[in-house]
């Protein structure tokens, strides 16, 4: 633009007793010589108004020149637009595309931002000096998007100082050239794009986009949202919380801070109640959701929480009668460990940890195998030491273990109380030697009583002679126990081991043999070398029963 940034001044000179000659240059031409030293001092136009005025002897055209209010501290550049009827006007704001962003800080609007040959805002503080130092009219100039212009104007606008938050303390006369080309919106609503328009209904979803039928449209934003035809503030939607400050859709609850009372969105109505947390429940707020939340290990709503079953027996207390694969939630497992359940015989509600029946699963395992559990809990498996652990510690237990030989002749060995440690101490065995059944004399655990669990890759058998799991392919609680060659001499050994019905005994070398526990459950399933299948010591099994075909381990509280 020709002359974009123009002066137009007054030039006053006033005697400088130092004697120096000073002199500013006006946009008109320069100053005459001076025989006296003086001070040129420039006198500023208050608007756009006085630029056209006192510029009238040049082409005043549409351009930034200085102007400065009256108060104001420093003149400062305004875009003055003088092609508009008889010119004088002091431009306070353009818009032209999207190329200065508007969405700022209360500083920038009352500072001002961008730039004065393209889109810009002045400033607050400006447009308050302005319009307070004499009677303004305000013209708004607009262009729809069919390229069909239009005004407003207001015959008397003023806005107050920064202390008043730059109120619009007058805007006088409303007169517009052409009503046609503007659309107005109702109440509460604003012209725009804005892709999320909310209901009260449903304030957590916003309006689809692709259902308007224009680019730019009449829409609630910010706090207010649609209830029907109207356009409404938050507040005054039938469902708005005040604590919360927000709206519940219908269905949805607000909990107080304290659970003391529960609000409910109902038929677009607040539907307040008294609550009060179960004492198995904790008042909580997860999810961005405030609530009576049970405890773990607990189940229900929060005002009431019923513990979980912890073991089979809760569940055949609590009705549950078939036999299957059922989830209880122990001590530690808030979300629940799937056990198989023995309920249709021996009195029911056992919670089975191990079981037997053909050799489709592999028992000869290392330890975190053990530890986390293996196989098919319908069928073989073994439960998994940290869960047992966890069952025999949060009551007191019986241990049932049942026995079937290749005869199907069925045996079984109660014991009193049953629990393992936990793993720092090796999953250490600890039982009541007081037993029941008929294959519990001279039973097989007696003297596992006290042992650590020992595996084919941790050795607690407490014998440095040997590696039990190892020699018994398997794991278990083992102990050291018998070793021929201690007992007898090379020569009795060679003859004692082979023809001793044990199946327990291992061979060591070509004259002895050994064996380090009285029963183990978890070798090899119809084992081809001695002392590596399934045994059970005891003088009411045949022949201290080498040829099981079936074992279960299962507890019950006592």
């Amino acid at each position: 633009m020709e002359n974009f940034f123009k002066v137009c001044l007054t030039v006053l000179t006033i005697w400088n007793p130092f004697g120096t000659e000073m002199v500013i240059v006006s946009a008109e031409g320069r100053s005459p010589g001076s025989s006296y030293f003086v001070f040129q001092q420039p006198a500023y136009p208050r608007d756009c108004k006085e630029v056209s005025n006192t510029c009238s002897s040049t082409h005043n055209t549409s351009a930034v020149y200085l102007i400065k209010p009256d108060g104001y501290p420093e003149p400062f550049e305004a875009y003055c637009n003088n092609d508009l009827d008889i010119g004088g006007w002091t431009v306070l704001q353009r818009r032209r595309s999207d190329s200065v962003n508007f969405n700022r800080s209360w500083e920038d609007f009352r500072n001002g931002f961008g730039f004065l040959g393209s889109e810009f805002w002045i400033g607050n503080e400006k447009i308050a000096y302005l319009t307070n130092q004499k009677r303004y009219q305000l013209r708004m100039d607009f262009e729809n998007v069919a390229g069909e212009t239009y005004f407003v104007t207001y015959d008397d606008f003023r806005i107050s100082d920064e202390w008043g938050k730059y109120y619009i303390s007058s805007l006088g006369t409303f007169a517009i050239s052409d009503e046609s080309k503007i659309e107005w919106c109702p109440a509460n609503e604003i012209f725009s794009n804005e892709t999320c328009e909310r209901t009260c209904d449903d304030p957590d979803t916003c309006i689809s986009a692709t259902s308007r039928k224009e680019k730019e449209q009449c829409v609630c934003v910010g706090d207010y949202l649609r209830q029907q035809e109207q356009c409404i503030p938050l507040n005054q939607c039938n469902c708005f919380v005040d604590k919360k400050g927000s709206v519940l859709t219908v269905g949805d609850f607000y909990v107080n801070p304290r659970c003391t009372r529960k609000s409910t969105c109902r038929n677009n109505q607040i539907i307040k109640a008294s609550y009060q947390c179960s004492v198995h429940a904790t008042c909580a707020k997860r999810n961005g959701v405030r609530n009576c939340y049970c405890n773990p290990n607990y189940e229900g709503d929060g005002e009431t929480c019923t513990r979980r079953a912890q073991d089979c027996y809760d569940l055949y207390v609590s009705g549950t009668r078939s036999d299957g694969v059922y989830t209880i939630y122990p001590d530690g497992w808030p979300s629940g460990v799937r056990v198989y359940c023995e309920m249709e015989s021996n009195g029911g509600g056992w919670t089975v940890f191990q079981r037997r029946s053909s050799a489709s699963v592999d028992f000869y395992r290392g330890w975190s195998d053990y530890k986390n559990g293996f196989g098919n809990k319908n069928h073989d498996h073994w439960l998994g030491n940290k869960y047992i652990h966890s069952l025999t510690n949060q009551k007191t237990y019986q241990l049932r273990i049942d026995l079937r030989d290749s005869g199907s002749s069925s045996y079984y060995a109660i014991y009193s109380t049953f629990t393992i440690n936990n793993e720092a101490d090796k999953y250490r065995l600890s039982i009541e030697s007081s037993s029941s059944g008929n294959a519990a004399v001279e039973n097989g655990l007696d003297y596992s009583n006290n042992t650590q669990f020992s595996t084919k890759d941790q050795d607690n058998d407490g014998w440095s002679s040997y590696d039990c799991a190892e020699r018994h392919r398997g794991a278990w609680w083992f102990y050291k126990n018998w070793d021929c060659i201690r007992e007898y001499s090379a020569s009795q050994c060679r003859s004692y081991c082979p023809s001793f019905s044990f199946c327990g005994l291992f061979p060591d070398g070509s004259d002895n043999c050994a064996f380090c526990a009285d029963s183990h459950l978890n070798g090899d399933y119809d084992g081809s070398t001695r002392g590596t299948n399934i045994y059970w010591y005891s003088d009411t099994l045949n022949s201290y029963e080498c040829s099981l075909q079936y074992t279960d381990m299962k507890i019950r509280p006592v």
